[in-house]
């Protein structure tokens, strides 16, 4: 190909064009991983690898989230390079490595005792975030700062079976970063 063709920059269809970092939010308490983005930002996809640490769990735990971000909402510019993203909704699905997490109950409960497995999680949030444009780099064209409340499944169905559960309760507050190339 020739040296100008624009083919031959052209990212491939599996290279991520974003990593994600994130504190907290129930995909571990410290999560990264790559980052897609599609339809001009307003869905993206992220598998996020999350660790919990020993001193807020039994012993360390590792997760993997594979999640999609929508942004049903147009940005609203602030400045040459500022914008705000005013609402992010997301769903995922993580799933706990450990021996102690299963997919499946064993034998020693009746069939359909319990309806969830102890290794897989549905999770939700909603939160905004803002986007500040790299214009002079070569690498990273972009920053997003985010901030969302998110939920799991097993936590809501709880706070449902039990009214003294409060918001406060099954609501998680994360903090991250999205580096877009």
């Amino acid at each position: 190909m020739a040296q100008g063709d624009s083919t031959s920059t052209a990212r491939k269809w599996y290279a991520p064009d974003g990593v994600t970092l994130q504190f907290a939010g129930n995909v571990g308490m410290f999560a990264a991983g790559p980052s897609y983005s599609f339809l001009n930002d307003k869905i993206n996809a992220e598998l996020l690898y999350g660790v919990v640490p020993k001193f807020e769990a039994e012993e360390v735990l590792h997760l993997l989230t594979v999640r999609s971000i929508f942004k049903p909402v147009n940005r609203i510019q602030l400045s040459n390079q500022l914008q705000v993203t005013p609402v992010r909704l997301n769903l995922g699905l993580s799933y706990y490595f450990r021996d102690q997490f299963s997919t499946s109950w064993d034998s020693s409960y009746p069939k359909n005792y319990y309806w969830w497995t102890s290794s897989l999680r549905i999770t939700g949030g909603i939160g905004a975030e803002m986007n500040y444009s790299l214009r002079n780099s070569s690498t990273v064209k972009e920053l997003s700062l985010y901030g969302e409340l998110s939920t799991y499944d097993l936590i809501v169905t709880s706070a449902i079976k039990d009214p003294t559960l409060t918001a406060w309760d099954i609501l998680s507050f994360a903090i991250g970063v999205r580096a877009g190339f």
